[in-house]
C-alpha cells in the first residue's frame, strides 16, 4: 500500500515536470532562437532550449568492459578463474527548468539487477540553497565513495551496478556494510557558508529496502538518516569531494569532513538494503518481526594539485527486544546468532592516489573489516584488503584505461582464504 502511494506520487511529480518542460519548450519557439547543443568530454551532451533560463537536458552514456583474473587459495587448494564481461552499460538523462527550480533524472542500467537504476524528481527551495527530491537515487547515509558515480571509481572492475556486494570496484567496506548504493524515498539537502567554510547538511526518509523503490515493498518500517559535510577550505572543483582521484588537480588545498547516521526500523535484509530476505525472526507473539539496523559513518577527503587521500569508517549494529530465531519463540536472538542474520561490525578504508597532468594516476587502497562476533557463522568475516592500481585518462576524462591488482585475506575463525584478483578495463563516456 505504501509503495503504491509512493509510486503514484512519483508519477504525478514526473508528469508535472514534463508538462512544465513542454510549456517552456513551446514558449521558447516564440522567443528569439538561442538554443544550444554542446558536447563536453566526460560529461555528455547538453541541450538548452530557449532563453538563458530555459530547459536544459543532459545525456550521458557510459560503457566499460574488462577482463578479470582471479586466484583463490584456501584449505581446499588453489583455483583459477578468468572472465571477460561488460562492467557498466548505462544511460543517464537529467533535465532542469524554471531557472533550475525543477529537475529530474533517470539512469538506466543494462548490467545490473534492475533496468532503472535511478528515477527522481527534485524541487529547489530556500532560494536554490536547498533541494527536495522524491524517488530513487544515491543515498546520503553511506560512506563518501558510495555516494560517487561509479564511472569515476578509482578501481575499475566487474560488478553489479548499484550493488556493492559484488565486485572489487567497491572494496571490502562497501561489500560488507553498504549493499545497494541507491535507495528510494524523500531526500532534503541544503547548504550555507561560514566565511570560507561551506556546510552541506542533508536528511532522508527512505523505504529501508535499498534499490527497490519501484518494486512491491515487504515488511513495515522506514529508514531515517542524515549527513553533514563540512568543507573548511571551500568547495572542490565540480563534484570533486565525491571522486577518489584528483582528476581536476585542485590548485588550492581542499578538505571535506563528513559524518552520517541511519536508523532502519525493522530491517528485513542483512544490511538493511534489500527487500524481504530475512524470514527467520519472530517476536514473543510468534509473529514474524525484525531488528532495527543502525549505521554510523565518518569520512574525510583531502586533495591538492593531483594528490588525493580518502579515509572512511563504518560501524553497524542492531537493536530490538524480545526477538527469536524460531516460530515457536523459544530460541532468543543473541549477540552471537544475530551476526549470522545481520552484517554487524566495523570497517576502515584508506586510499590514496596521485594524478599527473598527462592523465596518468597511481593508486593504493587498504581496508580492514572487523566482525562484531568472530564466529564461523558470522556474515561479516575478519578481512584485510590491499589494492594497487594505475589508470590513464584521455580526451578530457571521456576515455579511461585501468589496471588494478587486489589481494584479500579472509578469515571466519575456521577457514582462512587468500585471493588475488587482477582487472584490466576500458571505459568510454559520451
Amino acid at each position: 500500500m505504501i509503495a503504491t502511494k509512493v509510486n503514484t506520487l512519483f508519477f504525478i511529480a514526473l508528469m508535472l515536470y514534463s508538462s512544465i518542460a513542454f510549456s517552456q519548450k513551446a514558449a521558447s519557439k516564440l522567443m528569439p532562437k538561442d538554443s544550444t547543443l554542446l558536447y563536453i568530454n566526460g560529461e555528455g551532451t547538453f541541450l538548452r532550449l530557449g532563453k538563458q533560463d530555459g530547459v536544459v537536458f543532459n545525456f550521458v552514456t557510459t560503457t566499460q568492459t574488462g577482463y578479470q583474473f582471479n586466484q583463490l587459495d584456501s584449505t581446499n587448494g588453489k583455483t583459477n578463474t578468468n572472465k571477460l564481461s561488460l562492467n557498466l552499460v548505462r544511460m543517464a538523462f537529467t533535465a532542469s527548468g524554471l531557472k533550475n527550480k525543477v529537475s529530474m533524472g533517470i539512469v538506466t542500467d543494462f548490467t545490473g539487477t534492475s533496468g532503472i537504476l535511478e528515477g527522481w524528481v527534485g524541487i529547489s527551495v530556500l532560494n536554490n540553497h536547498g533541494k527536495l527530491t522524491l524517488g530513487q537515487k544515491q543515498t546520503n547515509t553511506n560512506n563518501r565513495l558510495a555516494m560517487a558515480d561509479e564511472k569515476y571509481a578509482q578501481t575499475m572492475a566487474q560488478s553489479i551496478a548499484g550493488k556493492s556486494t559484488d565486485g572489487i570496484v567497491y572494496g571490502g567496506l562497501m561489500q560488507n556494510f553498504v549493499g545497494s548504493t541507491r535507495e528510494g524515498g524523500l531526500f532534503f539537502e541544503t547548504n550555507f557558508s561560514v566565511n570560507k567554510c561551506k556546510v552541506y547538511p542533508s536528511v532522508s526518509i527512505t523505504t529501508g529496502k535499498g534499490q527497490n523503490f519501484f518494486a512491491t515493498q515487504s515488511g513495515p518500517g522506514f529508514k531515517y538518516g542524515g549527513r553533514i559535510d563540512v568543507l573548511p577550505m571551500g568547495d572542490f572543483i565540480k563534484n570533486g569531494a565525491f571522486i577518489a582521484h584528483d582528476i581536476y588537480r585542485e590548485p588550492k588545498p581542499k578538505l571535506a569532513i563528513g559524518v552520517a547516521a541511519s536508523y532502519n526500523v525493522k530491517a528485513n535484509s542483512p544490511i538493511g538494503s534489500d527487500n524481504g530476505t530475512i524470514v527467520s525472526l519472530y517476536n514473543d507473539s510468534k509473529v514474524q518481526d525484525w531488528a532495527n539496523y543502525r549505521k554510523l559513518v565518518a569520512d574525510v577527503i583531502f586533495k591538492y594539485y593531483g594528490f588525493s587521500f580518502v579515509s572512511e569508517y563504518v560501524s553497524a549494529s542492531i537493536s530490538g527486544k524480545n526477538l527469536f530465531t524460531n516460530a515457536s519463540a523459544t530460541s532468543k536472538l543473541t549477540v552471537a546468532n544475530a551476526s549470522s542474520i545481520y552484517n554487524l561490525g566495523s570497517a576502515v578504508n584508506c586510499q590514496t592516489s596521485y594524478s599527473l597532468k598527462n592523465g596518468w594516476t597511481f593508486d593504493g587502497r587498504f581496508t580492514h573489516i572487523t566482525p562484531e562476533t568472530y564466529l564461523p557463522t558470522s556474515l561479516v568475516h575478519n578481512q584485510t584488503w590491499y589494492t594497487l592500481g594505475v589508470n590513464k585518462y584521455l580526451s578530457g576524462n571521456a576515455v579511461k584505461l585501468g589496471l588494478n591488482a587486489n589481494y584479500i585475506e579472509d578469515n571466519n575463525s575456521t577457514l582462512y582464504k587468500k585471493s588475488l584478483t587482477a582487472n584490466l578495463a576500458a571505459q568510454l563516456i559520451f
